[in-house]
């Protein structure tokens, strides 16, 4: 009996024609399926089949005794969390946002792209060696990641400042760069390891020393690689030293702080042209309710594409359920979900049952590789 195998082309067709979650399977059935669904004319076919991406929450936490870092998809709605991804124990100092569904994981002299759609991270090369002297010193070395809507282009932002030394800031641009590249222009300033990309600019908080509570919002453009150095004001930089997130608000950066003597009360500073604007929010007896039954706070992780302003604990209690907290700002309607499915199992942490502090963002299923 005669066998025949099926074409190269067929397969790419029938593949590109498949959800993301079966295209990640196939991956595993040859190394034909394997290095052909990350091609870029694989990517783009595949995105012309499916325009719509699904979209809904990234949640991010730590595995049982910190043995991995942890990537969990949830419904806009709730229900149970979906496992996507779990990356060895080298924890990040920080992990940013999810941007066009990838996250960049800060790592100081080096950084890793990763993709829990695919189940793929790619690192980016060490900035200095580990062996290097500068190495040692590395506690103001941030990474920011941002993309251009124009070039379509991923980039990555260093910025290192040693105390004493004037900073320097370098970019890599993924499946592009084989180094960083130093760029010129940046702000004498100590970065914070907090930034978020909104229309192709990377906004991050910077301060003038190390230990200042003062702090400048420092926009870089993705795409033409320069810098802005926005003031902040005095309000806003007296409460950095308090508790205070940076989001992006209908279509702005802003700065969400807290009001120690009323927790309803959520003060949200938006920038437009360098000029801050305040909106107090009042939040619903709702939400006082729920922390007083959950016994802790909860945060601004952000804004979804409903443009509702997301609420979240920043832990995960054994005791308790785990529910998110989405705020129509404009129709002044609140509603919670609760997410199940995430780890169950505790740290001992000043008496208190927790896991590590978990993270929330947008998120939408993407492609891509640039491994």
């Amino acid at each position: 009996m005669e066998t025949r195998s099926i074409p190269p082309d067929l397969i790419l067709e029938i593949l590109a024609k498949l959800p993301l979650k079966s295209v990640v399977r196939f991956r595993c059935v040859s190394k034909f399926c394997n290095s052909s669904v990350i091609t870029p004319s694989f990517v783009k076919s595949h995105t012309t089949n499916f325009p719509i991406k699904p979209i809904g929450l990234l949640i991010t936490c730590s595995a049982r005794l910190r043995s991995g870092q942890m990537f969990f998809y949830a419904d806009y709605n709730g229900g149970s969390a979906v496992p996507l991804l779990t990356i060895p124990p080298r924890f990040s100092r920080y992990t940013t946002k999810s941007l066009n569904g990838l996250l960049c994981l800060d790592f100081g002299i080096c950084a890793q792209i990763c993709n829990p759609s695919t189940r793929q991270v790619f690192t980016l090369p060490f900035i200095v060696p580990v062996s290097s002297p500068s190495a040692s010193s590395t506690n103001f070395c941030v990474n920011s990641f941002g993309f251009d809507p124009v070039t379509k282009q991923h980039k990555v932002l260093n910025s290192w400042k040693v105390p004493g030394k004037d900073p320097e800031y370098r970019v890599f641009t993924l499946g592009t760069d084989e180094s960083w590249r130093l760029v010129k222009g940046g702000p004498c300033y100590y970065s914070r390891r907090e930034s978020i990309c909104i229309g192709g600019i990377i906004y991050f908080r910077c301060c003038s020393t190390y230990k200042s509570s003062r702090a400048v919002l420092v926009a870089f453009d993705v795409g033409n690689e320069t810098f802005q150095v926005i003031q902040i004001p005095d309000e806003i930089s007296v409460d950095y030293k308090n508790s205070t997130d940076l989001i992006a608000f209908a279509g702005n950066p802003a700065i969400v702080s807290y009001d120690d003597e009323d927790s309803s009360l959520l003060i949200v500073w938006t920038v437009e042209d360098s000029i801050w604007y305040k909106n107090e929010l009042v939040m619903p007896s709702d939400l006082q309710e729920l922390e007083d039954e959950q016994a802790q706070l909860y945060y601004v992780a952000g804004t979804i594409q409903t443009g509702e302003l997301v609420l979240a604990p920043r832990s995960v209690s054994k005791k308790q359920h785990f529910y998110v907290l989405y705020y129509d700002v404009l129709n002044n309607v609140f509603r919670r979900v609760e997410i199940s499915g995430l780890p169950d199992y505790v740290h001992q942490f000043n008496d208190l049952s927790c896991i590590d502090t978990v993270t929330i963002s947008d998120f939408e299923e993407n492609i891509l590789s640039f491994a």
